[in-house]
């Protein structure tokens, strides 16, 4: 089942808004449970660079779903 353009662009834009937040805020951009646990500001953006994968990933989705052109749907309302 592949999700709707409007979702996918969503979920890409709280990726960067992420991402650019604790690039600029560090740690403190962190929740303190994942500080808790070892996961710093260092981590996610270096060590295991998972904020910026899911930045790839959604681009990647986009891009498949938006191969043919983005058409209106006649079902969803």
């Amino acid at each position: 089942m592949s999700r709707k353009v409007e979702d996918i662009e969503s979920d890409l834009e709280k990726a960067k808004e992420k991402f650019l937040d604790v690039m600029r805020r560090g740690d403190e951009a962190i929740s303190e449970y994942d500080l808790s646990m070892g996961y710093d500001a260092d981590f996610y953006l270096n060590r295991v660079p998972l904020l910026r994968n899911h930045i790839i990933f959604y681009r990647r989705e986009l891009k498949e779903a938006t191969k043919h052109g983005i058409q209106a749907s006649l079902f969803d309302r």
